[in-house]
C-alpha cells in the first residue's frame, strides 16, 4: 500500500514539473513567434567568441564546455554590450569540440535583433529550434510511459 502512495506522490511531482516545463516552453515559443517580430535589427561586432569551461554558481553539478559570445552594438548613438545568443535549449557538453555551434570570429560584423523599448535586450539567434520543444516533450512522454503505465517494473 505504501508503494502505491509513493508512486502516486511521484506522479503528482511529475505532472507539476510537466506544467512548469510547459510554461517555460510557452514563454520561449511566444518570444520567437511574437515578441521577436517587434524587435529591430542592427549591426553588431563580436568582441569575444570562445569556448570556455562553465560551472554554475548555484548548482555544483552543472558544468561543461560552453560557447561564450559577447558583442557590441549601437542604438540611438548609445553603445551596448551583450552576451545573449539564443533562448533555445543549450546543452553543456563534456567535450570542448562539441560546444562550438556558431562560426564567429572576433571583430566580425553580425546582425542582431534588439528590443526598441529596452535596447540593452538583444539576441543573435532569432529562430525557434524545434529541439527546444521536442527534446523535453519526448522525455516526458517516454518517462510517463515507462514509469506510470507499467511498461517496466521498478
Amino acid at each position: 500500500m505504501e508503494e502505491k502512495n509513493i508512486m502516486y506522490f511521484v506522479e503528482i511531482i511529475f505532472i507539476i514539473t510537466f506544467f512548469v516545463w510547459l510554461i517555460l516552453v510557452s514563454k520561449t515559443i511566444f518570444f520567437y513567434w511574437v515578441t521577436i517580430k517587434k524587435w529591430k535589427k542592427t549591426q553588431a561586432i563580436i568582441v569575444e567568441c570562445e569556448v570556455k569551461w562553465f560551472r554554475s554558481k548555484t548548482d555544483s553539478d552543472t558544468e561543461g564546455w560552453k560557447e561564450m559570445i559577447r558583442y557590441n552594438y549601437t542604438v540611438n548613438s548609445r553603445e551596448y554590450e551583450n552576451d545573449c545568443v539564443t533562448k533555445n535549449i543549450r546543452i553543456l557538453t563534456p567535450f570542448k569540440d562539441f560546444a562550438k555551434k556558431y562560426n564567429f570570429s572576433e571583430n566580425q560584423k553580425i546582425e542582431i535583433s534588439y528590443d526598441p523599448e529596452n535596447p540593452k535586450n538583444a539576441i543573435i539567434d532569432t529562430r525557434l529550434n524545434l529541439l527546444t520543444v521536442l527534446f523535453p516533450l519526448i522525455f516526458y512522454i517516454v518517462s510517463y510511459l515507462l514509469f506510470f503505465k507499467n511498461l517496466i517494473i521498478l
